[in-house]
């Protein structure tokens, strides 16, 4: 193993109680990688090994929209030519600009996907297959989830097994131990903000994914 890969190993080791590690998730997950050993989707439920975490940003509007951004990062680069986004539409009819309702346009014209697909069996696994196995980042990462997870259940018959760090709580925890007389922010933008990181108020998920990762960049060189 590289010197750089333990060092990353152990960063997040650090932060093992931000984790979603509960029992019952844990099982399901034993359940899931069971179910799954002979499938083409065996490989998510495995360990991964790498140094490289995903930055995730979720966001849905009216009519079950859902844009989702996936960025992959180390600590040293953030990788936004392999950054993934795709916004995920609930019906087959609503796929063409022309049918959509104005909040669904405006969501689009917001998050400005590099795909706009049909909520299906193909579409979402083309989205697991960019998150793979690494780690997941995000800010209220457990939130973000809920409704892509709901999908996914709905559509391949589980949820993302990945290892999750949610940046709210790991930004709390390392401010109140630095500087525990000093209210953490409570949202991506404020933290965003702290750490001077652009972040426009109407935000694309590619921002906010990308913001995620640079704020836990700036976190890890004060805990190392």
């Amino acid at each position: 193993m590289t010197g750089a890969l333990m060092n990353h190993m152990a960063v997040l080791d650090r932060h093992v109680s931000f984790f979603n590690g509960s029992l019952r998730t844990l099982l399901r997950r034993e359940s899931d990688r069971r179910r799954y050993a002979n499938s083409p989707y065996a490989w998510l439920f495995q360990p991964y090994m790498g140094e490289e975490l995903i930055a995730l940003s979720c966001h849905g509007a009216q009519s079950e929209v859902l844009s989702v951004a996936v960025v992959p990062f180390t600590q040293q680069a953030i990788k936004t030519s392999d950054a993934y986004v795709m916004t995920l539409l609930p019906s087959e009819k609503a796929v063409r600009q022309t049918s959509l309702m104005p909040s669904q346009r405006q969501h689009q014209l917001q998050h400005a996907p590099d795909r706009t697909e049909v909520m299906n069996e193909t579409s979402l696994s083309e989205l697991v297959a960019h998150v793979g196995n690494r780690p997941l980042l995000g800010w209220g990462l457990r939130r973000q989830l809920n409704m892509l997870n709901q999908m996914l259940n709905a559509h391949l018959g589980f949820a993302l097994p990945n290892a999750q760090v949610d940046l709210g709580s790991l930004n709390r925890r390392e401010l109140q131990r630095r500087q525990p007389y000093v209210d953490p922010p409570g949202s991506l933008r404020h933290a965003a903000a702290r750490y001077r990181i652009p972040l426009h108020p109407f935000s694309s998920v590619l921002d906010q994914a990308i913001a995620s990762a640079l704020i836990y960049q700036r976190l890890q060189r004060l805990v190392d």
